[in-house]
């Protein structure tokens, strides 16, 4: 059956309202208590790349909304009224992934959200920051005087040439959540930690020969595990790490005939959601096997281990580091330990 087509409007863009209206409103509080005369729709027009047309229906809606005050055959002012603001009050963009998110899914919206709280929860104001217009005509404009600093949270969870170019020609500090970027400080979860805390969960068990299913064999979690290992001087099997690729779903197939029931499965990042099939068509014996994996993608049927994002510890650790970095501070990398936490299937406290 086919979807009903979504109609195309020509009305101009949201991009292009949204700019206008931040312009606007930066300078309602940047006015406090006195009236201050806008720019003419030529100057803004030409400012913003956009028609006179355009903005003059955006100032109408500002108008309307009570931001400005028309004087006849002087111009638009700003409203005291609005600016609601009255001390100086730093505004922190935020810039999830590469900018043009339509969607979100629960990691990148949980990362958002816990940013947000901890942003506005210091008195400051939060500026959502979208690359879905020209990036070049968004750095040269004046709408983004007024942000202190950002935080770019998730650079690659949709990586873009766009958004890289962006951050680096700001001119405040950015400091980078869950992913690194050169020349910037970056506040993400210590994931070689976590397999090391599994390490040390799993021997304390008496399981040895824990089967590891992971993207690649450089992944920090893996080597974490083998620290473990390697500090309490049990040999980690290589013969037991099933890598993504040709072949995987087959390996870890014959693994699970061969053992019956396996001491533990680990399975490293995301890849739970990969074997999950494999795992019920197997009738894997949660209460045998100890089952490891994420929480983003956990079955609320199975038992074991979830590992999970503390979205709160990594939204203020990376606020405390722009501010610092925003007073002068040095850049510095930060790591935030991830929570590991036991599930028993049917248990409905998450899902």
């Amino acid at each position: 059956m086919t979807g009903k087509r979504p109609s195309i409007t020509k009305t101009p863009s949201v991009a292009e309202y949204q700019r206008i209206r931040k312009y606007v409103i930066d300078s309602v509080l940047a006015a406090g208590n006195m009236p201050v005369r806008l720019a003419s729709m030529r100057e803004l027009a030409g400012e913003f790349g956009v028609s006179i047309a355009t903005v003059q229906r955006a100032l109408k809606e500002l108008t309307d909304d009570g931001y400005l005050t028309a004087r006849k055959g002087i111009g638009l002012f700003t409203n005291p009224d609005r600016a609601w603001l009255r001390g100086k009050c730093d505004v922190i963009g935020v810039l999830a992934a590469d900018g043009r998110q339509i969607y979100f899914e629960n990691f990148l919206w949980n990362l958002l959200a816990s940013t947000g709280r901890a942003v506005t929860g210091t008195r400051r104001l939060l500026y959502n920051v979208s690359l879905m217009y020209t990036t070049e005509r968004v750095l040269g404009s004046m709408e983004l005087s007024s942000m202190a600093g950002m935080i770019w949270l998730g650079p690659d969870f949709a990586p873009s040439a766009a958004a890289d170019g962006f951050a680096r020609a700001l001119k405040v500090p950015v400091v980078t959540v869950n992913d690194r970027r050169e020349g910037f400080s970056c506040v993400s979860m210590d994931v070689e930690q976590e397999g090391y805390e599994v390490g040390r969960r799993l021997l304390a068990e008496g399981r040895t020969s824990p089967i590891v299913v992971a993207k690649r064999r450089g992944m920090l979690q893996i080597a974490g595990l083998e620290r473990a290992f390697r500090e309490a001087g049990v040999p980690f099997n290589d013969r037991l790490l099933v890598l993504r690729g040709a072949g995987m779903e087959e390996r870890l197939g014959t693994m699970l005939d061969l053992l019956d029931a396996p001491q533990a499965i680990y399975a490293v990042g995301g890849m739970l959601r990969d074997i999950a099939p494999l795992l019920r068509r197997h009738k894997l014996d949660c209460g045998r096997c100890r089952l490891i994996g994420e929480a983003s993608v956990w079955e609320p049927d199975f038992s074991g281990w979830v590992v999970d994002q503390d979205f709160d510890a990594l939204a203020t650790a990376a606020c405390n580091r722009l501010f610092s970095e925003m007073r002068g501070g040095p850049r510095r990398d930060c790591l935030i330990p991830r929570i590991i936490r036991e599930w028993k299937a049917g248990d409905s406290e998450r899902f």
